[in-house]
Order: structure tokens, then sequence, then C-alpha cells
């Protein structure tokens, strides 16, 4: 399956829409996001996916711009949606705000885009690829909690397990780009912290090095779903591997040396 910018926005759309709860919109933006209603930070999570898709929005947009698409032709629907994607709305009754967004036009705006941008579709990340990544953050921030380590190798950790978690979460509203900004990150950081890493894994006890391990194995697995998601595009060719920038840099930690 493949999807692009304007199909995505589409998608959420046609989600949104087809809520008939009358409810606060961060329950229905739960619902829409596929997020976990009973989620103590819930509104936190549902202010991430309203704030990517308002980005998300912005850059279907630039794209329908750049293949000769008038603004006009993105309206009422692109602008309507932006409007109740205000984190602002999270409290209003998704009754009060239902009418504004439920006419066909603003349905055959984002019909519209999704075929103007048919050729720039990338892969989807099948939902059994996203459960393993989530499960694989679950278990390393499990074996934090149990494993004795220095603040600034925990520290480390941490920062590379939200950076992927948080980009996770906005997948399904922005697709690849968030998980290749977030290895992106993750790459500059390993770099710029690579002396203090190899340190710390030479000094490390077998336990934290098996962390580290996992930690390792985790970033690789995250880069090589960047690089599939992106093999639909320029002919099936990637343009850039992100697992070969990241292989060097991990595999002292995956070998555990």
């Amino acid at each position: 399956m493949t999807m692009n910018p304007a199909e995505r926005l589409l998608s959420i759309y046609d989600s949104l829409v087809g809520q008939q709860q009358d409810q606060a919109m961060v329950q229905t933006w739960a619902d829409v996001f596929g997020l976990n209603r009973s989620s103590t930070n819930l509104e936190d999570e549902v202010t991430a996916c309203v704030v990517a898709l308002r980005t998300q929005i912005d850059f279907a947009r630039l794209r329908l711009t750049a293949n000769g698409v008038p603004d006009e032709l993105s309206n009422p629907g692109f602008d309507r949606l932006k409007i109740v994607a205000a984190p602002s709305y999270l409290n209003q009754s998704w009754s009060g705000l239902r009418g504004n967004i439920q006419p066909p036009e603003c349905r055959q705006a984002f019909a519209w885009g999704a075929w103007v941008l048919r050729g720039e579709s990338e892969n989807e990340l099948p939902s059994e690829e996203m459960q393993e990544l989530l499960a694989g953050l679950n278990s390393l921030e499990d074996a934090l909690v149990e494993t004795e380590m220095s603040p600034y190798l925990r520290a480390f950790i941490e920062r590379q397990v939200s950076t992927i978690r948080a980009a996770l979460r906005v997948y399904g509203v922005q697709g690849a780009r968030p998980l290749q900004e977030a290895m992106r990150k993750v790459i500059g950081d390993i770099t710029v912290e690579e002396g203090q890493l190899k340190k710390e894994n030479a000094e490390a006890p077998e336990k934290t090095k098996g962390v580290l391990a996992k930690t390792a194995q985790i970033i690789e697995k995250t880069a090589k779903v960047c690089d599939n998601l992106e093999k639909v595009k320029k002919f099936g060719e990637s343009v850039y591997s992100l697992t070969s920038k990241v292989s060097d840099l991990l595999l002292p930690y995956i070998n555990g040396s």
C-alpha cells in the first residue's frame, strides 16, 4: 500500500467526518489518530498529532502549488480542516465543529489533491512493523529501569527513545518525514557523542552493554524502515540510505566491543 501527502489528509478527513459520537475534540481526535483514550498523557499526544496535521496540510498545499495547482482548488477543505485541528479547540464539542467540515466540497478538495499528487506516493509502514518498533522501545525502556548505568548513558538512551517514539506517534499523519528527521537527529547525536559513547561502552558491565546493543538494534531497525518507505520513489531507488549511514556508527555497540 502507498500513500501520498494529500491522500493521507483524505484518510484523516474521512475518519474525522465519520465520527458519530458527540464528545470533546480531544476524544474525537484520539479515535481518529488511534490513540489510547485512557492515556494519562492523552491531551499532549493529541496536541502533537493535531500540530503535525496542521503542518501536513501546509506541506500538501506546497506540493500542490509545486504541481501548478492554485490555492482555491484546495479549498474549502484544507482551510477548514486546519481550523478544526487547532489545539485551542480540543475541549470544544465535536457537534459544534462538524457542520463546518462535513460539506461534500470539503472532501472533494482532498480527493482532487490526492489525484494530483499520485506520483508522490511512499510505501506505508505495515502495522506489524509499527508494533515491532513500539514493542522494542517499550522493552528498551523496561531495560533502562532494570539496569544500573551512568547518568550520561541513561540520558543519551532516553533521548533516542523519545525522539523515535515522537516520530512514530505522528507517522499516521505525516508519513515517513518525521521518522527520517528523527533518524537524522539520532545520527547527529551519535556522531557528536561518539567519543564519550565509546568510553562508556568500554567501561560498562555486560548488562549495560546489552542495553546499548538493544538501543543500537532499534536505531538500525528504524533506519531500515525509513529506507523501505522511500523505495517506491525515484523508480524504486532510494535517494539516500539511512541504514548505510548508521551501520558503521552502531556496529561497535551491536557487537558489544
